[in-house]
C-alpha cells in the first residue's frame, strides 16, 4: 500500500503544520467529479451515476465529511429557470485510508460520494464547493489561503454526443516533493470511450455566484515543482533546493475530444484539486530502472510508448532500486479496477509485473496506466511511473509485428508531400498522428498509389492505415520553415 501523503511529515514540519490546523481545522485536501452514463429512468432523457471523490483530513479537531453537495448547471452559471438543480449526497464508500508509517503524523481516507441524476440536452457543469483550504499554502499569493473554499468540477456536453463516460483518474495517492530529489506523480486518466484527452494544469479554484454552482480563480502562482506531460498525464518535478517547505496546491485539467461529422470537438472534461508538501527528508525514493515487454530478451526505456492490439494480453516486467541500502520495496496500481483486465502481481523484492488483458470492444486510441514502488523508510517515499500504450484494432497486426508498415514512402522524411503504395486501387485511407487521432481521409489512386500533401499539421511521426485498420506506411514529416 502506499504511504500517506501525512506520513511523509518530518517532526519539524509538524510543528509548523500543527499551528495552521489549530488555527483553521481545513477536511478536504484533494477532491474530483468523475461520470458514466447508466440505464434511463424517464423515456428519452439521459441518467449519469456521478461520483464525488474527497481527500478528507483525519486529524484531530478536523470537520467530518459525510455528506456533500453536487451542483449541476445547465446552461453556464445562470441557475435561474435553466434546469440547473443541487444534489446533497451522503458518503457511499471510504475507498482507501492512509496512515502513517513512522511514530507520529496525521492520516487522511479517500471517501466517495455518488448519485444518479436526469441531464436533459445541454451543456452541464458539475461542481462541488467545499469550504476553507488550510492555512499558509506557500503558492497563494497572499498567504490567507483559508479564506479561500476548494472548488472542482467536471463538465459535459449532451448537445454534441448521446452519451459520454468522463475520464477517470488512475491514482489516488497525494503527491509531496523532498529537497533535492527528483519526483514522480501522475494526473493520468482511464477514458473508456477511447477519447482523445489533453491534459494541462488550470488555477485552482473556489465556489463563486449566489449558489456556488461555479468556480472563481484564487490569486496563485502555478505550482513551482511540477512539470505536466499534456499527452500522458505524467508529472515530473525536477531535484529542487530553492523552495520554502509547506503546504502548496495545484489543479489539473482533462479535456476530452471526440471525432464528430469529421471534425475533432470537446465533449467533456474532468478536473482535480490537490495540495501537496515541499519538505527536507533524507531518504531518498526509489524509482523503476527497467522495463521488459512480453519476455522481448531486451528491456526499454519506461516511458517508451507500448504498442497492442485489442484482444492482446501484454505482460510488462518492471524493475525497480533503490539508492538507500537495506529497505524493502513494495509496489502497487490504483489502476487496477478502473482499467478493465488490468493486474498486478510481484515476481521478487524489486520486481513486479503489469498484465493488462485489453478488451477486444476497446476503441483504438492511446491509454495510459500507473504503477507506483514505495520504500519503508521513515519517512516512506515512492516514485509513481505514467505507462503509456497505443492500443489498434484487433485485426490491424494480422501476422506482423506491432506497427509494422508494408509500404515505404517516399521522401522520407517529407515536408509539402509524401506518396506511398496502398496495394488495391481506390482503397480508403486513414492518417492517424501518434495520438491515435484521425488527420486525413484520403482514396488510393487508379494504380494504388496514395498521394498526401498535409497543410497546417505539425512535424512528426504519422501512419496510414487501411480500411481494415492494417497500418500501410509510416510517414514521417519534416519540420518546415513555411510552417
Amino acid at each position: 500500500m502506499y504511504s500517506s501523503f501525512y506520513s511523509r511529515l518530518l517532526p519539524a514540519l509538524l510543528l509548523w503544520l500543527g499551528s495552521a490546523l489549530a488555527a483553521q481545522a481545513s477536511h478536504i485536501i484533494s477532491t474530483d467529479i468523475t461520470y458514466a452514463p447508466v440505464a434511463a429512468t424517464t423515456a428519452g432523457t439521459p441518467r449519469y451515476h456521478v461520483t464525488l471523490r474527497l481527500y478528507v483530513d483525519l486529524s484531530p479537531g478536523s470537520a467530518r465529511q459525510p455528506s456533500a453537495t453536487l451542483t449541476f448547471s445547465r446552461n453556464g452559471c445562470d441557475a435561474v429557470g435553466t434546469g440547473s438543480f443541487s444534489v446533497n449526497v451522503p458518503i457511499t464508500q471510504v475507498l482507501k485510508t492512509y496512515g502513517q508509517s513512522c511514530t507520529g503524523g496525521l492520516a487522511y481516507t479517500v471517501q466517495l460520494y455518488e448519485t444518479d441524476v436526469d441531464l436533459t440536452r445541454g451543456q452541464w457543469t458539475m461542481g462541488f464547493n467545499g469550504q476553507n483550504r488550510a492555512g499558509g499554502v506557500k503558492n497563494v499569493t497572499n498567504l490567507q489561503s483559508q479564506t479561500y473554499g476548494v472548488y472542482c468540477s467536471a463538465f459535459l456536453n449532451t448537445e454534441l454526443v448521446a452519451q459520454n463516460t468522463s475520464p477517470v483518474f488512475l491514482s489516488t495517492r497525494l503527491p509531496y516533493v523532498a529537497s533535492g530529489q527528483a519526483e514522480r506523480y501522475s494526473f493520468s486518466a482511464f477514458d473508456a470511450d477511447g477519447d482523445s484527452l489533453v491534459y494541462r494544469f488550470v488555477t485552482p479554484q473556489a465556489g463563486t455566484g449566489a449558489q456556488l454552482i461555479c468556480g472563481a480563480d484564487i490569486p496563485s502562482t502555478p505550482s513551482p515543482h511540477f512539470r505536466l506531460n499534456a499527452a500522458t498525464g505524467a508529472l515530473t518535478a525536477p531535484a529542487t533546493t530553492a523552495t520554502d517547505a509547506g503546504r502548496y496546491i495545484m489543479a489539473a485539467r482533462v479535456d476530452e475530444y471526440r471525432q464528430l461529422n469529421g471534425s475533432w470537438q470537446q465533449i467533456g472534461w474532468v478536473m482535480r484539486d490537490v495540495s501537496y508538501l515541499f519538505l527536507n527528508a533524507t531518504n531518498r525514493a526509489p524509482g523503476f530502472t527497467a522495463l521488459t515487454v512480453g519476455g522481448a530478451p531486451a528491456a526499454q526505456p519506461v516511458n517508451e510508448l507500448i504498442r497492442v492490439r485489442a484482444g492482446q494480453t501484454v505482460v510488462l516486467a518492471l524493475d525497480a532500486a533503490d539508492p538507500d541500502a537495506g529497505q524493502t520495496l513494495s509496489f502497487a496500481s490504483d489502476a487496477v479496477g478502473s482499467v478493465p483486465g488490468l493486474s498486478l502481481q510481484a515476481l521478487g523484492p524489486t520486481r513486479t509485473q503489469l498484465t493488462w488483458q485489453v478488451p477486444a470492444a476497446l476503441p483504438p486510441g492511446r491509454y495510459t496506466a500507473t504503477v507506483a514502488v514505495t520504500d519503508d523508510g521513515c519517512p516512506s517515499a515512492s516514485e509513481e511511473q505514467t505507462l503509456a500504450f497505443l492500443v489498434t484494432a484487433a485485426t490491424t497486426l494480422g501476422t506482423r509485428p506491432a506497427g509494422e508498415a508494408k509500404s515505404a514512402a517516399f521522401p522520407t522524411p517529407f515536408r509539402e508531400q509524401v506518396q506511398f503504395q496502398a496495394g488495391a486501387p481506390g482503397q480508403a485511407i486513414t492518417i492517424v498522428d501518434e495520438l491515435g487521432r484521425v488527420v486525413a481521409q484520403l482514396r488510393a489512386q487508379a494504380d494504388g498509389r496514395v498521394v498526401w500533401q498535409p497543410a497546417a499539421l505539425p512535424a512528426g511521426l504519422y501512419v496510414a492505415r487501411g480500411a481494415d485498420g492494417r497500418p500501410l506506411a509510416r510517414l514521417l514529416r519534416a519540420a518546415d520553415t513555411n510552417y
